[in-house]
Order: structure tokens, then sequence, then C-alpha cells
């Protein structure tokens, strides 16, 4: 009897640490689950707060009574486009 109970102890014992080995193992995959998420939610929040920027300064243009000011930036910055007579100079020193 002493031996069928210490090979029932011995199997409980097993089945015990195998059960806490499966809760740890999914334990650690969920943390490192909810890491990855939230470092896709930070990307996903900075991607919103971007085009939040450029979305009040789309409507700044729209309500702006002077749109050439913002067709000559364009024109500048996008376009490449110059003044007559005016000279661009490039700094390519970093």
């Amino acid at each position: 009897m002493s031996k069928k109970k210490r090979s029932r102890s011995f199997i409980l014992t097993l089945s015990l640490i195998a059960i806490m080995g499966y809760f740890i193992i999914t334990l650690i995959h969920l943390q490192i689950e909810i890491k990855d998420k939230k470092e896709v939610a930070n990307q996903l929040n900075q991607q919103y707060a971007t085009q939040e920027l450029r979305k009040e300064e789309l409507e700044h243009i729209l309500n702006d009574d002077d749109q050439s000011k913002y067709i000559e930036r364009i024109a500048r910055d996008v376009l490449g486009y110059v003044l007559p007579g005016e000279r661009v100079y490039y700094d390519t020193s970093n």
C-alpha cells in the first residue's frame, strides 16, 4: 500500500508540476503578446496625431482667405519653382 500511495503521490506531483508549467508558459506568452499590442497601439496613436496635425493644417488653409501663400509654398517646396530673377542656394554640408 505504501508503494501504491507513493506512486499515486508521484503522479499527482508530476501532474501539478506539468499544469503549473503550462500556466507559467501561457502567462509569459500573454505578457509578450500584450507588449506587442501596446507597441502597435503606440504606433497607431502617433500616426493618428500626425494625421490630426495634417488635418488641422489643411482646415487652416481652407479657412484662410489668402490662399496665394499656400500655393506659393507648394510651388517652391514640392514643385521646385522660383520667382523670376530669384536665386536658390542649397546647403549640401551636413
